[in-house]
């Protein structure tokens, strides 16, 4: 894959300074304009002001310039617009309206792992006579941005583009429903949802394990319950822990962990990959899914302010 890693988006919102002021309160380093990373750096977030949330741009990395030629012969092949400055290479995707750029960018380092936990089971008492060490956890900063899920208007179109033309490998799929894209090793780094408008559906960002996420979340849950969408649950595409909050700005911000890794694309297409069946849609096990995550509550706002743009 000449792609290999996200390196980060940027959005518009009403209000960065409320937007920048969850951040800080999640532990993410940095500011709207340089970016917003977890601790181990990595992809960032940047804002600017706009009228009304939306994806501005993603940004992947690619390893040298002979991959941001192929990438453009291929968009161009497609009829695509292509935008070529030193280094990169961009396209605006017309029904999503995000602009994609493909960088040339050092490889992402290797993240330090956490501390193993071995946890009692029936059987195997690993832990005599103490509390779990995660009793006394503490929220922290989440790791990493690992991926994001953009609203499509015309979902084939938006997939087709980021696969033909920029060269993301499909992971899972539910016709007609979403589509989970790969640009690295992890399951998904990019996810297409079918959407009536464009928006920045969710953004994820990576913990240690299960009660790295239980623990930040509660921190932001129980400083404003309104915040909660969520969550917790073990969603069945990618297999990952989650727990979704909503960010003010009204975009949902997931926390996860144990997210499935692809290390060889045969290997995961003969015995990962998994046909959903109707009960797996949404998870293997948690919360049902609740229905401002399929329809959000300012649809009608974003619908208007985007029929107003030429």
């Amino acid at each position: 894959m000449s792609l290999h890693r996200l390196l980060g988006l940027h959005a518009a919102v009403p209000d960065p300074t409320a937007l920048a002021a969850f951040y800080s309160e999640l532990g993410l380093a940095g500011d709207p304009a340089g970016g917003f990373t977890g601790t181990d750096g990595g992809a960032s977030v940047t804002l600017d002001e706009g009228p009304f949330r939306r994806l501005d741009s993603v940004t992947v990395g690619c390893a040298d310039g002979a991959d941001l030629d192929a990438i453009a012969g291929r968009l161009t092949d497609g009829g695509a617009g292509v935008e070529r400055r030193d280094g990169a290479v961009s396209v605006v995707d017309p029904a999503s309206r995000v602009r994609f750029e493909v960088r040339v960018a050092e490889p992402f380092g290797p993240q330090p792992p956490p501390d193993p936990i071995v946890p009692n089971a029936p059987g195997a008492v690993v832990r005599a006579d103490r509390r779990a060490p995660a009793v006394f956890g503490k929220p922290r900063p989440p790791r990493r941005l690992g991926h994001l899920v953009i609203g499509s208007p015309d979902l084939p179109a938006t997939v087709s583009l980021l696969t033909c033309g920029l060269g993301f490998k499909v992971s899972d799929t539910v016709p007609g429903v979403i589509a989970f894209l790969r640009c690295s090793t992890d399951h998904h780094n990019v996810a297409v949802v079918d959407s009536p408008v464009p928006l920045l559906q969710h953004y994820s960002w990576e913990c240690d394990d299960v009660d790295h996420v239980g623990h930040t979340a509660t921190a932001l849950y129980r400083a404003d319950t309104d915040r909660h969408t969520w969550g917790m649950g073990r969603h069945f595409a990618g297999s990952n822990f989650y727990w979704y909050l909503r960010d003010p700005s009204g975009s949902f911000l997931e926390l996860y962990a144990d997210l499935d890794q692809i290390l060889d694309d045969e290997a995961w297409e003969a015995t990962g990959r998994t046909a959903f069946t109707l009960e797996h849609v949404a998870n293997a096990w948690g919360p049902n899914l609740p229905l401002e995550f399929v329809v959000p509550s300012d649809l009608g706002e974003l619908q208007r302010a985007w029929a107003a743009l030429p």
